[in-house]
């Protein structure tokens, strides 16, 4: 386990190891391009952490807020008031409730990144089966945009970014830099428990498991994102035996992966104990140092309080051991 300050620093000095072996990007048939810079641009479900956001590597990369609703009350992802509040809208049963970005909040960010020097943009997002962000997002701005649905949410969706964004900034072309995001969605998992389905039932986030509502009231349910939708996994009785099944789902998962060397990282809300003990426990599976990230408002609104995640990414293509 590790927390983000430890997190971060294995993650510079892993890029820095990657710069110094790369002489362009010889395994992507590419030579390295001096001119064209891509941005990309995500939105807050990434559960990018403000530091990484405000580190310079990172400034080719942005991350639109995602409205949370409180009750009556509008807030922007990321704040202190929201982060502070929610937990108690939360056990006080308030109606929360999310919307995606509206399109004016997109095409300002697009066109700050046009005025900053990129020429193109490679926009990507929460699974489109979540959340109407993709749909939200612009097709046209000053310079060239393309929008992408990860079918994936929280930092399996960051992590994807990251690598997005290194791999732009050493040069990878437009192409090559589509390819892989289409590559890495696919390869990427998710894996979480909730206490209970009540807020994605009243969010509408439940994909499959409206017909087995009746027999979920009393199980820790473990799900999944299959292509996007939530999907039922298994149905443990216990806390405990939840959290063993995300143990052994994530051992599963890279026992599949072929040696492409996974990156885990643990989601929690509300019970940092619990995430923290998660994230021991799979270390050893992670060929990187396992960060503890604190769900964000627009994934915690839906997951509740108590939720606790998984997320699996194997190395970039150019950094995997050869």
């Amino acid at each position: 386990m590790a927390d983000l300050a430890e997190w971060q620093s294995a993650m510079l000095a892993h890029i820095r190891q990657v710069r110094s072996a790369q002489s362009g990007w010889v395994r992507f048939g590419l030579p390295p391009s001096r001119k064209g810079r891509t941005a990309i641009v995500t939105d807050s479900s990434a559960s990018i952490p403000a530091e990484l956001l405000a580190h310079p590597l990172a400034k080719g990369l942005r991350q639109v807020p995602m409205p949370v609703m409180l009750g009556e009350q509008i807030h922007a992802e990321g704040t202190a008031e929201l982060m502070r509040e929610l937990p108690l809208a939360l056990a006080a049963g308030t109606a929360v409730k999310t919307s995606r970005p509206s399109p004016g909040s997109f095409s300002a960010v697009y066109q700050e990144l046009a005025e900053s020097g990129f020429e193109r943009i490679i926009s990507i997002h929460i699974s489109g089966q979540l959340s109407g962000t993709v749909e939200a997002a612009p097709r046209d701005a000053l310079i060239p945009v393309t929008v992408v649905d990860s079918h994936i949410s929280g930092f399996a969706l960051g992590t994807l970014v990251l690598d997005a964004v290194i791999s732009a900034g050493f040069g990878m072309a437009p192409e090559q830099l589509l390819a892989y995001v289409d590559e890495a969605t696919q390869e990427a998992g998710v894996f979480f428990t909730v206490p209970n389905l009540d807020q994605l039932r009243r969010g509408g986030r439940i994909g499959t498991l409206a017909g087995l509502l009746g027999t979920l009231l009393h199980v820790k349910p473990v799900l999944t994102l299959d292509n996007g939708i939530v999907s039922l996994v298994d149905r443990p009785r216990t806390s405990a035996r939840a959290t063993e099944r995300l143990v052994e789902l994530t051992q599963e998962f890279v026992s599949g992966s072929e040696g492409r060397g996974e990156r885990i990282a643990v989601h929690g809300f509300g019970n940092e104990p619990a995430a923290h003990e998660l994230a021991g426990r799979l270390q050893s599976l992670s060929v990187m140092p396992v960060p503890v990230i604190r769900l964000p408002a627009v994934l915690a609104a839906h997951l509740g309080l108590g939720a606790l995640g998984v997320t699996l990414n194997p190395m970039a293509p150019a950094q995997r051991p050869h």
